[in-house]
C-alpha cells in the first residue's frame, strides 16, 4: 500500500488497496459540497459478523440486522478509523503516485450551502455539523453511512459574538449530547459572560445550565474522550490550565494537564491546540516559534503520563502554526505512543493546519514533507472517523424510553 494510506486503517489484514472505497456526501448545486472517507468495504465486513452468514441475504432480514442496535455497537468495534474530508470540489481524488481510491455517490444528506457547511467532529460514526450564514446558524447530526440526520433546533435569540461548541457520548446512559457555549454580541467586551447550553438527542430542546467559569482558548470545538470534553483555558486571572467537561454530570472541572510553561497573558491564542487521537489526549504547543512540542497523554487522567513525545523544529510547520494556529492530528493514535527505536522508517504523523496545508512529520528522522494525500490544493476539512451503524433515530428513541421509564 502506499505510504500516505497506511494511517486510515489499524489493522494489518486491510493493507491491500483493492479492500479500501471511497465514500462521499454530495449536497446537491453546481458547487457541490462532498464528505468523502476512506475506509473498507461494509459488504466484506457483514458476513464475519454472523454466527453462520448465509450465501443470499434476503432484503427483509439485512435491514432487519443493520437496524439491531447491537449489531451497530459489534460493527463499530471492529470497524477500522478512516480519514473524512470535507470539500467542495467538484472532483476529488485520494490518491499518491502509485494508485487512485475511486468514489462511491452516496444520496443526499440535507440541503446545506456548500460555501458554508463545516465539519466539527464525529462521534461513534455520528458527524456534527455546522451551516453558518446570514441570520442562519444551523448545527446538525447525520450518519454518512445509514444517510440519517438530524438538524437541531435554532435558537430565536441576541446575535451571537462567539460560539464554541462540542459533542459526544455518556459512558452510563449512552446519551449523544452537545453543547454551545455562547458569547453574546452586546456581552462581546465582557469575556466572562458565556452561557452553557446542552442539546440531548431525543429531547427536542436546548437547556440553559448556567454560566461558563473559565475563558475556553482552543480547540473552538471540544476535543472528546472518555465521555468528557477537553480544553485549553485561562482563569479569571489568566492563568493558564486545562479543563474537562463531562458530559453525565454536566459539570466543568479542572483537568490534569501537562508541565508547559504558563506565559498567561503573553500567549497567542493561535499558539496552542487541543485534540484527540485514537485514545490519547494531546497538546501542541507552538509558543516558541522555533519548534512545536507535541504532549501525549500515555494514561487518561493521570498528570504525570504526559509526554513531550515529539519536538517539531522546522521553519515551515512553526509558520503554519501561527498563520492557522489549529493543528489536527490524524493518525488515529497511530505512532502517537511510539520510541524512536521502535519507529519504522516510513511512521509519520499527519498533521492538519488549519484548512489548507497537509504536512507528514517523520517519526524516525524528523524530517517534514507536504502530503499529496488529499489530491489537488484546496480547502478542505478533515478528521480521523469511524464508520458505523449507529442510528440517530435509536439513540432518540433510547433517550425518549429512558425519560418514560424515570417518570
Amino acid at each position: 500500500m502506499a505510504p500516505d494510506l497506511l494511517w486510515y486503517e489499524d489493522t494489518e489484514a486491510l493493507r491491500r488497496a483493492a479492500e479500501y472505497t471511497c465514500l462521499h456526501i454530495t449536497h446537491g448545486g453546481e458547487e457541490e459540497e462532498k464528505v468523502f472517507v476512506v475506509g473498507h468495504d461494509w459488504v466484506a465486513m457483514i458476513a464475519p459478523c454472523q454466527d453462520h452468514p448465509p450465501m443470499q441475504m434476503c432484503l427483509q432480514n439485512l435491514v432487519q440486522l443493520l437496524s439491531d442496535p447491537y449489531f451497530a455497537q459489534m460493527c463499530l468495534a471492529k470497524e477500522p478509523v478512516s480519514i473524512l474530508l470535507l470539500t467542495n470540489l467538484e472532483q476529488r481524488s485520494i490518491y499518491n503516485d502509485d494508485f487512485t481510491v475511486p468514489l462511491l455517490r452516496l444520496n443526499r444528506i440535507g440541503k446545506v450551502s456548500a460555501d458554508r457547511l463545516s465539519l466539527l467532529t464525529s462521534c461513534n460514526g455520528l458527524l456534527c455539523l455546522r451551516d453558518l450564514g446570514y441570520k442562519k446558524d444551523e448545527i446538525s447530526v447525520c450518519n454518512p453511512i445509514l444517510k440519517d440526520y438530524m438538524i437541531l433546533p435554532q435558537l430565536r435569540s441576541k446575535r451571537v459574538h462567539r460560539k464554541i461548541l462540542g459533542f459526544g457520548i455518556t459512558q452510563s446512559t449512552n446519551q449523544y449530547k452537545l453543547i454551545q457555549i455562547l458569547n453574546y454580541t452586546d456581552q462581546a467586551e465582557n469575556s466572562d459572560n458565556f452561557q452553557v447550553q446542552i442539546f440531548t438527542l431525543g429531547t427536542n430542546m436546548w437547556r440553559n445550565i448556567g454560566y461558563l467559569p473559565y475563558e475556553l482558548i482552543q480547540p473552538s470545538y471540544g476535543a472528546f474522550l472518555h465521555g468528557h470534553l477537553h480544553w485549553y483555558a485561562h482563569s479569571p486571572d489568566k492563568t493558564e490550565f486545562m479543563c474537562s467537561f463531562d458530559l453525565e454530570n454536566e459539570q466543568f472541572q479542572p483537568f490534569p494537564g501537562p508541565p508547559i510553561q504558563d506565559h498567561g497573558q503573553c500567549r497567542p491564542v493561535n499558539s496552542i491546540s487541543v485534540g484527540v487521537s485514537g485514545s490519547f489526549l494531546y497538546l501542541c504547543d507552538g509558543f516558541l516559534e522555533s519548534n512545536i512540542d507535541i504532549w501525549v497523554m500515555k494514561n487518561y487522567g493521570v498528570k504525570r503520563s504526559w509526554t513531550k513525545e515529539f519536538i517539531v523544529v522546522n521553519p515551515l510547520v512553526s509558520k503554519l502554526q501561527r498563520i492557522f494556529g489549529s493543528i489536527h492530528i490524524l493518525n488515529n493514535g497511530v505512532n502517537m505512543n511510539i520510541s524512536d527505536e521502535e519507529a519504522t522508517e516510513d511512521a509519520e504523523l499527519l498533521m492538519l493546519f488549519g484548512s489548507e496545508d497537509l504536512i507528514a512529520y517523520n517519526v524516525k528522522n524528523k524530517g517534514v514533507r507536504k502530503s499529496k494525500t488529499f489530491g489537488n490544493k484546496s480547502n478542505y476539512q478533515a478528521i480521523p472517523y469511524t464508520a458505523s451503524l449507529v442510528s440517530i433515530k435509536d439513540a432518540v428513541m433510547r433517550v425518549r424510553s429512558q425519560a418514560k421509564h424515570s417518570s
